[in-house]
């Protein structure tokens, strides 16, 4: 049995998933979710990773996570993003984290957060603190970990990147105990268009409301 699975959402990263791939461990179970890309890249990856899941159109991040957390043959689960912003080295480090926690968060450094991103960042971390009296560094990180059960259990809806937010909000309700980890971030394109960013604003407003209703 593997000591972990390791689920990776990928849309269009032709260019990166190979290097995401080549820095994670072999005794990891791979799974990678094609989210309806242009091309195709299970056929592209092959034998590289072993499980690829191909959706037939871009349904969204969060639910391509939801769909590989399904397929997981462990208990431990870690997502990280395909474009190799995050750094995959650091892995072991959430999957040893999951011994003593339900869930581990990973929070990048302020001084390697473009400014924009900063306050967006900043912003839902207020958020989230309103709506569940719990303080997080950074709840929009991609890389995060859990134990497959406990996530399985929270219900998640979010299709698209209301994901990270919708699984701080839910765990918190549910008591789930929480690690940060601090991770590094080398960025190498722009962050969520307007659009996605207004539909997560969006969602942490309704949340914060129903959190006083």
């Amino acid at each position: 049995m593997p000591a972990a699975s390791v689920i990776i959402p990928v849309y269009n990263e032709m260019k990166d998933i190979e290097s995401v791939l080549k820095k994670i461990r072999k005794d990891y179970e791979v799974i990678v979710v094609d989210d309806g890309s242009d091309m195709d890249i299970c056929g592209f990856l092959g034998k590289k990773a072993d499980k690829c899941i191909r959706l037939e159109k871009n349904t969204g991040k969060g639910y391509a996570c939801r769909v590989g957390a399904e397929h997981a043959s462990c208990e431990k689960i870690v997502f990280i993003d395909g474009d190799s912003q995050l750094d995959p080295y650091q892995i072991p480090q959430f999957v040893s984290a999951l011994d003593k926690a339900d869930m581990v968060v990973g929070f990048r450094s302020r001084s390697d957060v473009p400014f924009q991103r900063m306050i967006s960042n900043t912003f839902a971390a207020v958020m989230v603190f309103l709506s569940t009296r719990r303080f997080y560094r950074d709840v929009l990180c991609g890389f995060r970990a859990f134990r497959k059960s406990k996530f399985l259990e929270m219900g998640l809806r979010s299709n698209r990147y209301e994901f990270e937010t919708e699984t701080m909000i839910k765990a918190s309700r549910r008591g789930l105990s929480v690690i940060q980890v601090p991770v590094s971030v080398e960025y190498k394109r722009r962050g969520m268009g307007i659009k996605e960013s207004v539909r997560v604003v969006i969602y942490q407003i309704k949340e914060l409301i129903r959190s006083y209703v």
